[in-house]
């Protein structure tokens, strides 16, 4: 039995001890007969069989309040307390509070929702050069090519376009300035947890939920790396500098085993080993990801 289980099963018993408790005193205190009537049980023979005023059966009712009950669903109230503090603009602590969510709650009904939002605070941060991956400012040098500037900075030509909004590549001139940004991150596949996360070295960045999964068997951790990057639309590739490439369905290729993480369809085919994820998230993942990134598949 998993300790989250276990202790979920022990506030369980807690709660409804204490709901018990409160339906005898509640019967006790409002239908109590002239007569004196023997205990049912043990419990009622240490509660005075007595009428109440109304003062004091409300008194009693405030001290059973919600915040005396334990927390049957482990990490919820840390989540909730993270939301209060976002509308507070206290980011800071309602950032450890999700984090405190994500790592030692990671199935909580909240945690989807506590990485969605600590994700987007990381995304706001890496595109804004204020952390992980720093954000280069760039000027082109006589000799330079987009080929060579993208080897020797560890990035791809698809996220300088996009940093840059740039839509053609056929001129480049000395003097030219645009930003660059490292891709060195590493890709996490948690078959347990149905998670695909993003991360800089030991640092998490952002988890996206695996909507659907016809994924190979596997045991305890394997390690391999991106093998291609595409993006398909229909039967055809996509080239990066086709109008289309946009609006293309992106594909990460893992190399092994030889597996795809795909934009999630209404009909998932059994005939390719795949991951799917949302429409937007393989937008993103696909745009901070290169070839030969590091990947981590946990089974």
């Amino acid at each position: 039995m998993r300790v989250s289980t276990l202790i979920k099963f022990i506030a369980a018993v807690l709660v409804l001890s204490v709901l018990a408790g409160t339906l005898v005193i509640a019967r006790r205190a409002f239908f109590s007969d002239a007569v004196e009537q023997a205990p049912a049980n043990k419990l009622e023979a240490v509660i005075p069989a007595k009428n109440h005023s109304k003062e004091a059966i409300e008194s009693l009712l405030a001290k059973l309040e919600v915040e005396s009950i334990p927390d049957v669903t482990p990490g919820e109230r840390a989540f909730e307390a993270a939301r209060d503090l976002l509308e507070k603009g206290d980011y800071v602590a309602a950032e450890e509070k999700l984090k405190y969510v994500n790592t030692y709650y990671p199935t909580a009904v909240s945690a989807p929702e506590a990485r969605r939002i600590l994700g987007e605070m990381n995304m706001d941060r890496l595109f804004s050069g204020k952390e992980f991956a720093e954000l280069i400012d760039y000027t082109v040098k006589s000799g330079d090519s987009f080929y060579k500037i993208v080897r020797d900075h560890n990035t791809k030509l698809d996220l300088v376009m996009f940093l840059n909004d740039m839509q053609r590549t056929d001129r480049l001139h000395p003097g030219d300035k645009f930003k660059l940004m490292e891709l060195d991150f590493r890709l996490v596949i948690d078959m347990r947890r149905n998670v695909v996360s993003l991360w800089d070295g030991p640092r998490y960045i952002k988890g996206y939920e695996i909507k659907a999964a016809h994924f190979p068997e596997g045991k305890d951790v394997a390690k391999t790396s991106v093998l291609a990057i595409e993006a398909q639309s229909g039967e055809r590739k996509v080239k990066l500098l086709d109008s289309d490439y946009r609006s293309a369905e992106k594909v990460v290729v893992i190399k092994s085993p030889q597996v795809e993480i795909r934009p999630m369809k209404e009909k998932v085919s059994e005939d390719i080993e795949a991951l799917y994820l949302d429409n937007s998230d393989m937008e993103e993942i696909s745009l901070l990801l290169r070839t030969g990134n590091s990947v981590e598949i946990r089974y």
